[in-house]
């Protein structure tokens, strides 16, 4: 009897255990059931993202099999909404079908999809089916560009030695891709050829090389980095951060300082570079003081940010409320009055004087719209310079003071306050050539073949509001959208704020596109 006492204790506490397991798995069926129904006669953009969410939580097969048929749905923003569920689904069970059928899938942007979906769940399982796909002599550069995005995800360089065949690619996408992999993983053992890729033709490979060798370390690329350093443009900054992560020192942009100290460091028997650990220490002491990037170096500025680019675009904030005063009269001295936008365009006009020749550059001022002074970079010559003076001066907050009082006037037509409003997602992707309000081709993976095209590396973005207007105003939203396409182009992103506002969606736009913040006042 104690014998079958003791079965039937334990055939209950294993049908216990498996009855909530199997009706969770109904329940998870029941709701890709219900999603399937509803997804079918949905038609507006945020009904169909808001269903897609319904699926967050319910992990199985069939869900999955949903949502990847969605990642070729013509509305981006329904694309985004699948790949971010999926990302949370972590079961190899769900994945396996597609890892053993990936190395068979002829076709290459659903091959692409499925390599960026096994990535973002970061199965380490899936390694040798991404590396049979990318390592194809006949791979697409989509397929590859992913690859090398995926397994920095999963956080391993594979056994085949992919990323450094994705290092030498033949498109600078994959090149740049593979660079920030090896990078991220701190792959030593391709520092040789990342010091190659210095010299590549496109300066977004240039850059991703520039980043990986400060993470890897390589002590071969100290002179390269010198010598990179001596021409003009935005990576000499790039070049003088990796140079501290190498060696540990602090020379700012000035290359002819960090040539003499380097070749009494390589007379010095025995000298090598710093560990990590003593780099920890230099790195802290660095943040304490002003010599940081070298004060000395003869550089662009706009509102005290410096820059050595070349490539640069002015977005700048003509909303209604630029038109208000500023409360720190102290900190506003010397302007002919204390309007916000006052400031503003006083700092941007001298800025413009300070551009030198090898300079181009463009400026765009928003509100509810758009008003580009031109349609691409320009050189800073005398003629372009006195040009985009007159348009700076012709600048004028729209929908401000004069507006406001002409609509409590009644005339609310007249005062076009809706003009006025803060369209900051447009102002940002108008950086990237990308338009909203317009509908454009959905692309799930990374790879677009314009990012190379654009010479633009650095933006500065000014404004002194929240957003309030156009596809997107809530700051999270705007932040991944911007991460989602300067992922490929690179661009630095320098913020400046003016004003009484929540001013923490501007620094983190800066601290996550490589840029300064800098916040005026109020």
């Amino acid at each position: 009897m104690p014998f079958l006492s003791a079965f039937v204790c334990a055939f209950f506490a294993l049908f216990l255990s498996v009855a909530p397991a199997q009706q969770d798995m109904e329940a998870r069926l029941d709701a890709v059931k219900e999603f399937t129904r509803f997804f079918k006669k949905a038609k507006e953009e945020a009904v169909m993202v808001e269903a897609v969410k319904t699926l967050v939580g319910n992990e199985c097969r069939p869900a999955a099999e949903e949502l990847l048929k969605l990642l070729r749905h013509p509305v981006s923003a329904v694309q985004l909404a699948a790949l971010e569920v999926l990302q949370g689904y972590k079961s190899q069970e769900t994945y396996q079908a597609w890892i053993d059928e990936l190395p068979k899938v002829k076709e290459a942007d659903m091959a692409a999809i499925l390599v960026k979906v096994l990535g973002r769940a970061q199965l380490k399982q899936a390694v040798p089916a991404i590396e049979a796909v990318a390592g194809d002599p006949k791979a697409n550069p989509v397929v590859k560009f992913e690859a090398a995005r995926a397994l920095q995800a999963i956080g391993t360089e594979g056994t085949t030695g992919l990323l450094g065949k994705l290092v030498g690619d033949g498109d600078p996408q994959v090149r740049s891709a593979a660079a920030d992999a090896i990078g991220a993983l701190k792959a030593t053992s391709h520092g040789k050829a990342l010091v190659a890729l210095l010299r590549d033709n496109e300066w977004q490979v240039q850059a991703a090389a520039i980043g990986a060798l400060g993470r890897v370390r390589a002590q071969e690329a100290i002179q390269p980095l010198i010598d990179v350093m001596r021409k003009t443009g935005r990576l000499r900054v790039e070049c003088a951060d990796a140079l501290f992560k190498i060696t540990a020192l602090d020379f700012g942009v000035d290359p002819d300082r960090w040539q003499e100290q380097f070749n009494t460091l390589i007379s010095i028997p025995g000298w090598r570079i710093p560990t990590d650990e003593e780099l920890a220490k230099k790195a802290e002491s660095r943040k304490k003081t002003d010599a940081y990037y070298g004060k000395k170096d003869q550089t662009n500025t706009f509102a005290g940010i410096p820059t050595t680019s070349t490539n640069v675009l002015f977005i700048i904030d003509v909303s209604g409320s630029m038109d208000d005063l500023v409360v720190e009269v102290e900190k506003f001295q010397g302007y002919r009055d204390r309007k916000r936008f006052t400031i503003v365009q006083t700092e941007l006009l001298n800025t413009i004087d300070t551009l030198t020749a090898e300079t181009n550059f463009d400026i765009v001022a928003f509100a509810t719209d758009l008003y580009p002074w031109k349609k691409r970079l320009v050189p800073a010559n005398v003629v372009n310079r006195d040009s985009a003076k007159s348009f700076i001066r012709g600048l004028k907050p729209i929908g401000g003071t004069e507006s406001q009082d002409l609509a409590q006037s009644g005339l609310g037509g007249a005062a076009n306050l809706d003009a006025g409003k803060t369209n900051t997602l447009k102002a940002l992707l108008y950086a990237f050539g990308v338009d909203p309000d317009k509908p454009s081709k959905a692309v799930i993976t990374g790879f677009d073949k314009a990012a190379i095209k654009s010479p633009l590396d650095t933006v500065y973005f000014l404004s002194d509001g929240r957003p309030s207007i156009g596809k997107l105003v809530e700051t999270n939203e705007i932040l991944k959208e911007v991460r989602r396409h300067n992922e490929i182009y690179r661009m630095v992103i320098h913020t400046i704020a003016i004003g009484e506002f929540q001013k923490e969606f501007l620094a983190q736009l800066a601290t996550e596109n490589g840029g300064v913040f800098v916040d005026l006042g109020r």
